[in-house]
């Protein structure tokens, strides 16, 4: 008798290997696979942007070009006003050429609406700094009124008993800002 035990399961299938595309096969497009990147990934956000292929003291943006094809222009100048400029696909020595668009496309790199811009770290910092200040200012406005009593009410907003009893409390939390 056979003291072997039995194995479990299906048993393995004899596959043949895989054939290679034969050279004689014709197509009438020029077949993807021959200049695929290997090393591409896919990825789920389509307008990622790796940040070592920004060039050194810029900053990108996607910038909304349209509205389900409605041209945005006020919107778009506005952005260029404050220094952002469209970037082509042979700009930087070609290394956005067929990231976002087919490979060698004229034009400045679209996608879905938007379209990529890039503009000095430097002004982009100075503009930071500003809408900071702004903010700040907002809040101080509002701390002056409070505290001033010049609150829009019925009440009296100047009797001590108000001034007094307004209070402002501050705490600051740190949050994370994503830098890209």
């Amino acid at each position: 008798m056979n003291d072997q035990p039995k194995k479990r399961g299906r048993p393995p299938i004899n596959r043949e290997p895989l054939r290679e595309a034969a050279p004689s096969l014709k197509m009438r497009a020029k077949p993807n696979w021959m200049d695929m990147d290997p090393t591409a990934q896919d990825t789920p956000d389509k307008f990622h942007i790796d940040p070592a292929k920004i060039p050194a003291g810029m900053v990108a943006l996607w910038v909304t070009d349209s509205v389900l094809g409605k041209p945005m222009p006020q919107h778009r100048a506005g952005f260029e006003k404050t220094g952002w400029t469209p970037v082509h696909q042979d700009d930087f020595d070609g290394q956005f050429d067929g990231m976002f668009m087919p490979k060698g496309m004229d034009g400045e790199i679209k996608q879905e609406g938007t379209t990529l811009m890039m503009r000095p770290k430097e002004l982009s910092d100075r503009a930071k700094a500003v809408d900071m200040r702004n903010a700040r200012e907002q809040v101080q406005i509002k701390e002056q009124a409070l505290r001033g009593g010049d609150l829009n009410t019925s009440l009296d907003s100047q009797h001590p008993s108000a001034i007094n009893s307004n209070r402002i409390n501050k705490s600051y939390e740190r949050i994370a800002i994503p830098e890209d």
